[in-house]
């Protein structure tokens, strides 16, 4: 499912017949790069910061139904521009009343969150195997923590226990992370808004493009992104995307992010600091590294259990939000997707 990337103020993207033309301007040796994009091969688009994009090239991408995520030179999700194609009121409606009703947000925040701390737990697993680790001392309380915060989390009572035991899960949990990042780009505490180093910088910027897709997913599926179960509705706010990402922060946007640092696909240059806020930001020409292992990622295929039907990333949030779907139209409690 190919993905247009349009990167930063060099770059302009015009029509030319059924093609995105997109060039890309190098001032400091007077040159352009050209290329082209069909339009019937694009399946979403991403823009980051502020290229030169004709309205006609917007209105296309809404004719032809190709959502267009946009995130800003920072990696801070914006918005989303989608095709005005969703007439499912009577699902949002049920959508409200459903998240209404105290006894089933409960239900639903609990199957987010009970998916979240195994996903945690699973990718601590995987990568203490990886490096030998699994009978460390530090290894074994984070797991076990983890697992007896599960537990605990059953006899929550109402939303605001639920997300005091997330808070705990995850604090134990990044605590463990921090030791499988490079000694060079360490990890000490969860900060953003904006991000303090290099290991945030890229968490941060996975888990915004990440929540672009969910949104245009649940857009697609006729919800309404701003009505959550576990987070509370807050003005601005897509509060169902934040509900949604929880069981896909670690297997998905948290092991990515060690991948491309540890194998050193991202190095400390590929950052840059911000003397106006203090943040640290990838850097415009490493976007590209980043987006091919993205994509890669997104695509692979894995079987959610052994030998079961092989599926994506992409395909795992579709199936989240249809689940969310289900909840709405029969009031059970929904499956969130379990790391394998």
């Amino acid at each position: 499912m190919p993905t247009l990337y349009i990167n930063g103020r060099d770059v302009e993207a015009h029509l030319d017949n059924r093609r995105i033309a997109l060039c890309k301007f190098d001032y400091a040796k007077d040159d352009i790069e050209c290329l082209e994009a069909p339009l019937h091969d694009l399946h979403r688009v991403v823009i980051i910061g502020f290229p030169k994009i004709t309205l006609q090239v917007l209105h296309q991408f809404v004719y032809h139904d190709i959502p267009v995520y946009f995130l800003s030179n920072h990696g801070r999700w914006v918005g989303s521009l989608l095709a005005n194609g969703n007439g499912n009121a009577a699902r949002r409606i049920r959508q409200y009343q459903t998240a209404n009703d105290r006894a089933i947000a409960i239900l639903v925040a609990k199957a987010l969150i009970t998916a979240k701390i195994k996903n945690m737990r699973r990718v601590l697993q995987r990568l203490a195997a990886n490096r030998d680790q699994a009978a460390d001392e530090q290894q074994q309380d984070a797991c076990n923590t983890l697992q007896l915060t599960m537990h605990s989390l059953q006899n929550a009572e109402n939303l605001d226990s639920i997300r005091g035991y997330e808070g705990l899960a995850s604090a134990k949990y990044f605590q463990r992370l921090a030791d499988f990042f490079p000694e060079e780009m360490p990890f000490l505490a969860r900060n953003r808004r904006p991000p303090r180093d290099e290991a945030n910088a890229i968490l941060s910027w996975t888990y915004s493009v990440v929540a672009a897709e969910i949104d245009a997913a649940i857009h697609t599926a006729g919800l309404d992104p701003a009505i959550a179960f576990l987070h509370e509705i807050s003005l601005g706010r897509a509060s169902l995307v934040q509900d949604l990402i929880e069981p896909l922060r670690a297997p998905l946007c948290d092991l990515l992010a060690l991948n491309l640092l540890n194998h050193k696909l991202l190095r400390k240059e590929h950052f840059e600091h911000n003397p106006d806020n203090g943040g640290v930001y990838l850097k415009n020409d490493a976007r590209q590294i980043f987006f091919v292992e993205y994509e890669c990622y997104m695509e692979r295929f894995f079987a959610e259990v052994r030998g079961g039907e092989h599926t994506t990333f992409r395909r795992i949030i579709t199936k989240m939000v249809y689940a969310i779907c289900k909840t709405v139209e029969t009031r059970e409690q929904p499956q969130f997707f379990l790391m394998p």
